[in-house]
């Protein structure tokens, strides 16, 4: 169909043989055989999408995935659901969210502001808030919604905003599960009667027979319109109060994992401090009076390490301090103090005395804060708004079903009455394959949830249905899983149209795909996380979501909540099977750690379908649930126990998104089985470990220190305003510039595992000497021998690269700076440590590290 008609406003297509357009008239000729002359104001001649070849060479080519996908019905007949479905769509309008996916140009015009302040009558926080907002106000939006961050709640907000706007809403998914859990928290708040859960011939059919045309009691819900805009007013009114509280709850979340961390990494530097000779603190050296102030004197300290005169010293610090009005009043102290301790200890006691200062000025701010929120009655409040919220929803549906009864509908009617069915049940659910077959029609809104499972070919049917669309899912999570056969026939079909590599089936989701085409579309990640232990999700979100999260749960279990089996070494594994991981997990963790087996509570996890056979043939006869990690996307239980079943860890079982989903399981509890051999290779499950050896405070198997990350950041970020005037992180401009290179480098996402802390001492970083010679030894204990920068794993703390910037004049060859490289270089070979050296008269610096930081990520996810 080439064009669709529509006179005055109405439809006519099906019944309009011809028309021809004269002046500012259209003559017309009906299929009766009939013809009329009607004015060019009242006719609208509407052409198809398909008519731009762009569009109809997507559209053939989706057709033909359809039929190459051969999605059966689950009656058993031969009907291939998506390609029928494909085959009945005639027409697509130019401004439809199907054609801009079609196209791959969507300019997104924001839609009419709300018209009201949005209700939130199932909750919400700043993130949800903000994501509910922008659906409401775009033709197409994603949510992102990592593990835990209450996509469920969010998508209900949307469904009662558009509801009350007397809008239709389908929200789908490509399991049944994702759906019901919206449908059981509709029917938790009494309002279920909006929705109709279909999708497959069951679940119509069990709709069918449980309709009941008599409506729930509603005139309790009943508001006069000047009750109705006093509680928007008052909504309105707390709404500011709220966001503020809420703000302050989210940095007070973060708070309490900084203190965490600091208080980790002390311990860490107060086992490295044990290793410096002890010196009396007494006397002259005053702590200082805040940590901001420990790091002033650290700096001043560290700044000029280039004299070997305490007389040099002194003079520096006496006039930049004088000209920075800090301490001139302790200038005859700073005598005695250099006179009495060495250039080291001072520095190690400021260093021991930032902790201890910062972890008590947070905790006075944590303070603060709670008491601020139990003076707000943050719970209480939350409360009020949302029943607030929920008032005027109900109301709203009051004054919908005023008439309290509604048609029984047949299953034949959900075609051929689907306009009244929809206005009856405005909030529709289903799968994602069955939503067109279930009702013709478009939406006002298509939810999909779970989108990063929902495949190319049934994302754009579901396009297809939108006049909005929202996308909520995570890429981080798995995919949908594209088998061997079906990724050769679609590929075969690719090649075949010219098209973008954001359409190619085997490699993109419906998510994916549309993120490709879309960059600049209106994205909103949900932040705040609900679900898991602070340790164990705060894995996930250094690993996978660079530290966006705000984690809202408290440490509540007295379980140890990261916990690691090491099985001996050796080739337990065969056939994806590992009996030694299963007799570990029955005979030591299940007694050792009194799990209940006999209740829900527990989920054993394994990438493999080999090793889930053995294990839920162990647990036959439980409560314990054991599955592969694809099956358990989407479900939680308190305790996870991960069997990793490999020798030797594959590409398979070491996949980010699969140990991501793996991981965000666990709510109290995670035990990690592994082969010994497995913590030693750099992997993504090797990084787990060394995450979970570290905040247990077990020293892993290493003979380098981690990196104190807080500490030298909080650092960097005072030299950085120490020298702020002149731009630069160092005296010298070189070191400035490499600086900018390494930390521009590390926030492309390939290299988002690492960080970057600068003049790190080699006294830090080397924790065993025994394989130094005595020079090489001398050299290291030097507290003053530095690295420039020192690039490490985000999750481990472990060093990665050492990046020395050298200066042409100072580091020419023979000179004493060289034979100091040469040594440097040596020590950094011995202990596995790669360092790569720009000189200030080189160039392409930026290409250079980013070779060798893949070098280190290779074989990485």
């Amino acid at each position: 169909m080439d064009y669709k008609i529509y006179l005055k406003g109405e439809d006519k297509t099906d019944s309009v043989k011809h028309y021809q357009h004269i002046g500012n008239k259209y003559d017309i000729t009906f299929t009766n055989g009939k013809s009329y002359t009607y004015s060019e104001d009242n006719v609208q001649i509407v052409e198809s999408a398909l008519n731009v070849k762009r569009n109809n060479d997507c559209f053939e080519y989706i057709k033909s995935l359809s039929s190459a996908i051969e999605l059966k019905t689950d009656s058993g007949e031969i009907i291939n659901i998506l390609e029928n479905s494909f085959k009945s769509i005639k027409f697509i309008e130019k401004d439809s969210i199907f054609c801009a996916f079609l196209s791959g140009n969507f300019l997104d015009k924001p839609a009419d502001d709300v018209g009201y302040s949005p209700v939130y009558p199932f909750g919400f926080n700043v993130s949800q808030k903000k994501a509910v907002e922008r659906a409401l106000t775009s033709k197409l939006s994603v949510i992102e919604g990592p593990p835990g961050t209450g996509k469920t709640q969010t998508i209900l907000n949307i469904i009662a905003n558009a509801v009350m706007r007397g809008e239709s809403v389908a929200v789908v998914s490509n399991t049944n599960s994702a759906t019901e859990n919206v449908f059981e928290k509709l029917k938790k708040y009494n309002v279920d009667f909006i929705a109709a859960p279909l999708g497959n011939k069951t679940n119509k059919e069990n709709f069918i027979k449980s309709q009941r045309s008599t409506l729930p009691d509603m005139s309790d819900w009943k508001l006069t319109s000047e009750k109705f805009c006093d509680l928007q007013q008052l909504l309105q009114a707390r709404h500011g109060e709220l966001q503020t509280k809420l703000e302050l709850k989210n940095e007070l979340s973060v708070l309490k994992y900084e203190v965490s961390e600091y208080e980790v990494e002390q311990k860490y530097f107060l086992q490295f401090l044990a290793n410096i000779r002890s010196f009396d603190e007494s006397g002259v050296l005053e702590k200082p009076k805040s940590s901001e102030e420990a790091l002033e004197m650290w700096l001043l300290c560290d700044t000029y390490i280039g004299s070997d005169s305490n007389k040099g010293i002194f003079l520096f610090i006496k006039n930049i301090l004088e000209k920075m009005g800090i301490i001139n009043r302790k200038e005859r102290k700073i005598r005695e103090l250099l006179k009495r301790y060495s250039r080291e200890q001072l520095i190690v006691m400021y260093q021991r005395w930032f902790y201890e200062l910062k972890i008590t000025e947070i905790k006075y701010r944590i303070s603060n804060i709670t008491n601020e929120l139990n003076d707000f009655d943050f719970e209480s409040k939350m409360k009020e708004y949302s029943d607030i919220s929920l008032s005027l929803f109900r109301s709203k549906l009051a004054e919908k079903y005023a008439d309290k009864k509604r048609k029984i509908y047949a299953l034949k009617d959900l075609r051929s009455d689907s306009e009244r069915f929809i206005s009856d049940y405005p909030v529709i659910l289903s799968t994602t394959y069955s939503l067109r077959s279930s009702l013709p029609g478009t939406y006002d809104y298509v939810i999909v949830d779970e989108s990063s499972q929902v495949d190319l070919c049934t994302g754009a049917l579901i396009l297809s249905c939108a006049k909005s669309a929202v996308i909520v899912g995570d890429l981080k999570q798995l995919p949908n899983v594209v088998d061997t056969n079906t990724a050769v026939k679609t590929d075969a079909i690719f090649e075949k149209f010219d098209l973008p590599e954001s359409y190619r089936y085997k490699n993109h989701s419906l998510l994916s795909s549309i993120i490709e085409l879309f960059p600049n579309i209106t994205k909103t990640l949900l932040r705040e996380h609900y679900r898991c232990h602070p340790k164990i999700i705060e894995f996930c979100n250094k690993k996978f979501y660079d530290d966006q999260l705000i984690i809202l749960t408290e440490e509540k279990s007295e379980r140890t909540p990261l916990v690691v089996y090491k099985t001996v070494e050796g080739n337990h594994a065969r056939n994806h099977i590992n009996q030694r991981q299963v007799d570990v997990i029955m005979d030591e963790i299940i007694p050792k750690h009194n799990l209940n087996v006999n209740d829900d509570s527990i989920g054993v996890v394994t990438p493999y379908r080999n090793q889930t056979s053995v294990l839920k043939n162990a647990f036959k006869g439980t409560g314990v649930k054991a599955d592969t990690v694809d099956k358990f996307q989407g479900q939680e239980k308190d305790t996870i126990i991960i069997s990793t079943v490999d020798n030797e860890i594959t590409d398979f079982a070491d996949n980010v998104n699969r140990l991501n989903v793996a991981v965000s399981r666990a709510i109290n509890q995670l035990i990690v089985v592994v082969n010994a051999k497995a913590t030693k290779v750099d992997s993504n499950i090797g990084d787990l470990i060394k995450y979970i050896d570290y905040n247990n405070f077990s020293i892993f198997d290493s003979e380098v220190y981690s990196v104190f990350d807080y500490l030298y950041k909080s650092y960097a970020e005072k030299r950085l305003k120490f020298l702020e005037k002149r731009k630069r992180i160092s005296e010298y401009d070189s070191e400035n510039l490499m600086y900018a290179v390494i930390t521009d480098v590390i926030t492309e996402k390939q290299f988002s595992r690492f960080d970057v802390a600068v003049h790190i001492p080699l006294r830090m970083i080397i924790r065993d000497t025994d394989k130094l010679s005595a020079k090489e030894k001398q050299y290291v204990e030097n507290f003053f021998t530095h690295v420039d920068f020192l690039i490490f794993d985000k999750i481990s703390k472990l060093p990665c690269l050492v990046v020395e910037v050298d200066g042409v004049s100072f580091h020419t060859a023979g000179s004493k700076q060289a034979h100091r490289d040469e040594i440097k270089n040596n020590i950094f070979e011995k202990y596995g440590i790669p360092l790569i050296r720009f000189r200030t008269d080189g160039s392409n610096e930026r290409d250079k590290l980013m070779v060798v930081l893949r070098s280190i990520t290779d074989g990485r996810g």
